[in-house]
């Protein structure tokens, strides 16, 4: 029951967002649309955003692509396809659409963070070090979530 109360109020806290217009933002935030039928690209990357944080990554991925068929230079679309597709286990696709994403928005930190969470999968210290140094030099929040990431891979490694 917990869960579910966690997840509601975090769909409401991301309605918000996307209601007072910060919805740039990229590592998501968004609820289902109201609509059953989306039909814009922010129709599709809501519903596409919802299905990830469900678990719901395959689902996701068809909203995202749709989003991104709409609108192609939605740099969070393509943030969230590549989260989608790195939970699914395909790394190697996920890296493309993160630099996708970081092309259409070079200062795109939650781009970047799972960039270097992308590199801790594939076991690449190195360069996930290197994504926390360029958001801890922009002070991103985002810094301080990846470093947490990496300090968990050291750990596992020691």
């Amino acid at each position: 029951m917990r869960k579910i109360i966690v997840f509601l109020l975090s769909l409401f806290l991301a309605g918000t967002v996307f209601a007072s217009g910060s919805g740039g933002g990229g590592g998501g935030g968004g609820k289902p649309s109201s609509n059953p039928n989306p039909s814009s690209a922010q129709d599709y990357y809501k519903v596409g955003y919802a299905a990830s944080q469900s678990g719901n990554y395959s689902e996701a991925i068809s909203d995202f692509q749709k989003a991104i068929s709409l609108k192609s230079d939605y740099a969070e679309a393509y943030n969230m396809l590549g989260f989608s597709t790195r939970k699914m286990g395909d790394v190697d696709k996920a890296f493309t659409y993160y630099e996708t994403a970081l092309k259409l928005k070079p200062n795109f930190p939650e781009a970047r963070e799972y960039y270097g969470e992308a590199y801790l999968q594939q076991g690449n210290l190195a360069k996930a070090v290197q994504q926390y140094i360029i958001l801890e030099k922009a002070g991103s929040k985002n810094a301080k979530e990846l470093l947490e990431k990496i300090d968990e891979f050291v750990s596992q490694k020691s």
